[in-house]
């Protein structure tokens, strides 16, 4: 009897037949899976690169201007930067002329405009929250900072990566006029 059953077990060992498709059903959800998430991961990091590519192009767009800039002005910015992103969610841009005071040793800006959810920044913000990514700069020397916010929502949803928001930090000296100015005409 257990020489009997020892055959059984052989033969069933050594049949191949409905493998192919068994191994099919285990392993094509786990393949789509891994797949979905790769496209996921990969979506992010171009976003990413997207968003950082258009905030550094308004800044290169800003440091050769020289007339004035106004409402209108930031509005097409602003209207520019959900073109080059193809975001479908909210954007926010802010551009701040920033300068260094030796005297005082902290930097100071001249004027800050906003457009979407970001806020206009003041003194502080300068000398606190961005003073490690601002440039050492000459007594009065000038550069135009220009952030980017936009918020990247996944296609799938993958363990990992939720909805965020996507910063980037853009300095860039004026090149053909000693600063950028504001009118509010």
């Amino acid at each position: 009897m257990l020489n009997r059953l020892m055959q059984k077990l052989r033969r069933f060992a050594r049949d191949t037949r409905g493998q192919a498709s068994i191994e099919l059903v285990i392993f094509t959800p786990l393949l789509l899976a891994c797949m979905t998430a790769g496209y996921v991961y990969f979506d992010a990091y171009r976003q990413k690169t997207v968003n950082t590519n258009a905030a550094y192009t308004i800044s290169d767009a800003l440091s050769r201007e020289t007339d004035v800039i106004n409402g209108d002005y930031m509005d097409g910015l602003h209207e520019l930067l959900e073109f080059l992103t193809h975001s479908n969610d909210q954007v926010g841009i802010r551009v701040t002329m920033v300068r260094w005071n030796k005297n005082k040793n902290a930097y100071r800006r001249d004027w800050s405009k906003t457009r979407g959810p970001l806020y206009p920044l003041k003194n502080r913000d300068l000398n606190t929250t961005l003073v490690e990514n601002l440039p050492t700069m000459l007594h009065n020397e000038r550069v135009i900072v220009v952030e980017t916010s936009t918020t990247y929502s996944p296609i799938f949803n993958v363990p990992g990566l939720d909805e965020q928001e996507l910063y980037n930090f853009a300095f860039t000296r004026p090149r053909f006029a000693p600063q950028l100015v504001w009118s509010d005409y």
